[in-house]
């Protein structure tokens, strides 16, 4: 579930912040401390959900489920393919490398392998601006 943070919710606590293991989470106002999630760095793990104090992190309704519906790599035809998870992505058309099942290094789907499939946030990296990390 790619998630979001409710900007009229969130209290700048840091509480999902502290909790988020792929540093996601960038805060976008330095006097108010509100935190705005990075769609591309975010693994959808979720663990950020159970911190917020006042459940201001929601699933965003704009991305696919990394994983899980809506992900090519949940179909059994693409099974044991790894996903780098936007950190490594492709110098040409930007996607996130894959690692295919035989293979023991990344690859891009549709430039490297001439796949139809990759993954679905690729259609959203101009439309979906990356947080600026206040210092």
């Amino acid at each position: 579930m790619s998630l979001m943070v409710l900007q009229d919710r969130c209290i700048g606590c840091g509480a999902c912040d502290f909790s988020c293991h792929s540093d996601a989470l960038t805060k976008t106002d330095s006097f108010l401390g509100i935190f705005e999630i990075d769609p591309y760095t975010c693994d959808d793990c979720g663990v950020c959900v159970g911190k917020c104090p006042e459940t201001a992190i929601v699933p965003d309704p704009r991305f696919p489920v990394c994983h899980g519906h809506g992900c090519p790599l949940h179909s059994e035809r693409l099974a044991g393919t790894e996903c780098s998870i936007w950190q490594e992505r492709c110098t040409t058309c930007g996607t996130t490398l894959w690692r295919a099942a035989d293979s023991d290094h990344l690859t891009c789907p549709k430039c490297d392998d001439g796949r139809k499939v990759f993954c679905p946030k690729t259609r959203l990296l101009d439309t979906v601006p990356v947080p600026v990390r206040m210092g």
